[in-house]
C-alpha cells in the first residue's frame, strides 16, 4: 500500500488518514489508575531484600551485634517512606538514600537498591540535569564509602566502586530517557491545548471583527436611507398641493430607496445568519433571505448615490481626477465615505448652497474630500452618536490612510479622508 511520508518514523496512508499512536494497553491503564500500589511495589524492591538481610544477621552463626541492625531498620522504615513519596519530592528522596551509605559495609549494597531507585526517580519526575548532578554525588559518595570501608593499601574497592558506578549510570540512563519521553509528550499536549485555545479566540476576534464590520455597514445603510427618505417625504408633503406630479415622484423616489435598502439590510442579515453558533430557530429560513448576495457598492455607484441626495435637494457637485484603484475594499471605504458625509450634510447642515464631492487619485493613494458651505448645525445627543465617523476611521486606517473631519476654514463641514493603495491595482 503506497504511503505518504509524515516525519521521520511516520507516515500515513495515501487517503491521508493520520495513524495515531497505539494506545495504553490494559496493564498500563491498570497502573496508571492506582499509582498508590505502584509506589508500594516499588518500594518494596527495595524493603524485602533489605528485610531478609536484616533477618539473616540477626540468625546467624555470628549474628552481627543489635545496635547496627536496628540501625538499619530504623534507615530501611525512613527509606521505604521516602520511596512511597519519591514522585512529589525525587530529590529529597536521593538525598536521604545517601544515608544508606553510612554502613556500606554491612548493608551497603542492599541500601544500594534504594539509591537507584531514587535516581531513576529524579530522572523521570524532576529534570535531567537534577539526575546527572545527582548521579555525580551518589558515585562520589559511594567511592569514598567503598574506599573507606576497606584497607587503603589494597585496592579491592575499586572493582567495588566500579560495580556500583555502572549500576547508578545504567538507572540515570534509563531513567532520563524515560523522563525526557514524558516530558516531551507533555509539552506536546500542551502546545496542542495552546494552539486549540488559540485557535478558538482567533475564531472568536475573527467573529466580533465580522460583526462590528456589519454593524458598520448597517449603521451607513440605516443612517443614509433613512435621512434620504425623510427628507424626500418631507419635500414631498411641502408640495403635495402646489406641485401634486412632483410630489408623486418624490414618493416614489422614497419607495425606491426604501426597497434598495431594505436589500442591503437582507444582505447583511443573511451573513449574520451564517453564524454557526446561532440557534436555529434563530436562523432566519431560505426563504426569508435573498438568493444571491448583491456586491458591495464601489466608485461605480458614486453616480447613483450622488443623484439619490440631489432627489433630496442637496446641491452636489461631483469631481472624480485620476483612475482609481480597482481593489474592491477601497472602492467600498470610498463610497460610504462619500455616503456618510452627505448623510450627515443632509441631516446636520443649515441651508447648503453647494456640496462638493473631490475625489483625487493619483499613484498609490486617493484622497476624498467632501465639503459644504452650509451653517454649521452640532446635532444633540439625540441626533447622532459619532459612530458613523468612528467607523469609517477604522475602514480608512485598514488601509494606512487617515480621516480628519471638522468645521470647515470659512463656512460649513469638512470631511478628508485619504488611503494607500498598490500602484499596479488600479482600474
Amino acid at each position: 500500500m503506497s504511503a505518504t511520508q509524515l516525519s521521520p518514523g511516520r507516515v500515513a496512508p495515501a487517503g491521508g488518514e493520520l495513524r495515531l499512536p497505539t494506545p495504553p494497553g490494559v496493564v498500563r491503564r491498570f497502573w496508571s489508575r492506582h499509582p498508590h500500589l505502584a509506589d508500594g511495589l516499588i518500594a518494596a524492591l527495595y524493603v524485602v531484600p533489605m528485610t531478609l538481610t536484616l533477618a539473616f544477621n540477626l540468625v546467624d552463626d555470628d549474628p552481627a551485634p543489635l545496635p547496627d541492625v536496628l540501625l538499619n531498620a530504623a534507615i530501611m522504615v525512613l527509606l521505604a517512606i521516602a520511596l512511597f513519596f519519591r514522585r512529589r519530592a525525587p530529590r529529597l528522596v536521593l538525598a536521604l538514600t545517601w544515608i544508606g551509605l553510612l554502613t556500606f559495609a554491612d548493608y551497603g549494597e542492599v541500601h544500594l537498591i534504594a539509591q537507584l531507585l531514587a535516581l531513576y526517580a529524579v530522572a523521570v519526575y524532576s529534570d535531567a540535569r537534577s539526575a546527572w548532578i545527582g548521579f555525580s554525588a551518589s558515585l562520589a559518595l559511594a567511592g569514598l564509602a567503598a574506599w573507606l570501608t576497606d584497607d587503603p593499601v589494597d585496592v579491592p574497592w575499586i572493582p567495588v566502586a566500579i560495580q556500583v558506578a555502572i549500576m547508578m549510570l545504567a538507572a540515570t540512563l534509563v531513567g532520563v530517557n524515560m523522563g525526557n519521553s514524558k516530558r516531551y509528550v507533555v509539552a506536546l499536549l500542551d502546545l496542542a491545548e495552546q494552539l486549540a485555545r488559540e485557535r478558538d479566540q482567533q475564531a472568536q476576534l475573527a467573529r466580533v471583527s465580522e460583526r462590528a464590520r456589519i454593524a458598520r455597514e448597517m449603521h451607513d445603510v440605516v443612517a443614509h436611507s433613512l435621512s434620504v427618505m425623510v427628507a424626500l417625504a418631507d419635500g414631498a408633503h411641502a408640495i403635495a398641493l402646489k406641485d401634486p406630479e412632483r410630489s408623486r415622484a418624490a414618493m416614489l423616489e422614497v419607495a425606491q430607496t426604501g426597497r434598495s435598502s431594505m436589500q442591503e439590510m437582507r444582505r447583511l442579515l443573511g451573513v449574520l445568519a451564517e453564524d454557526p453558533e446561532a440557534d436555529a430557530e434563530d436562523r432566519p429560513t431560505a426563504a426569508a433571505l435573498p438568493a444571491p448576495l448583491a456586491p458591495q457598492p464601489g466608485t461605480e455607484q458614486l453616480v447613483e448615490l450622488v443623484e439619490s441626495f440631489r432627489s433630496a435637494n442637496v446641491p452636489i457637485r461631483l469631481e472624480q481626477n485620476g483612475r482609481g484603484p480597482s481593489n474592491t475594499g477601497v472602492q467600498l471605504t470610498i463610497y460610504r465615505i462619500v455616503q456618510e458625509s452627505l448623510t450627515n450634510v443632509l441631516r446636520y447642515a443649515d441651508s447648503p448652497t453647494l456640496v462638493t464631492v473631490r475625489i483625487v487619485a493619483t499613484s498609490g493613494s486617493v484622497e476624498v474630500v467632501v465639503t459644504d458651505n452650509g451653517l454649521l448645525h452640532v446635532p444633540g445627543p439625540s441626533q447622532g452618536s459619532g459612530r458613523g465617523i468612528i467607523g469609517l476611521q477604522e475602514r480608512v486606517a485598514l488601509y494606512g490612510g487617515t480621516l480628519e473631519a471638522g468645521a470647515a476654514a470659512n463656512r460649513g463641514w469638512r470631511v478628508k479622508g485619504t488611503m494607500s493603495f498598490d500602484p499596479e491595482d488600479r482600474r
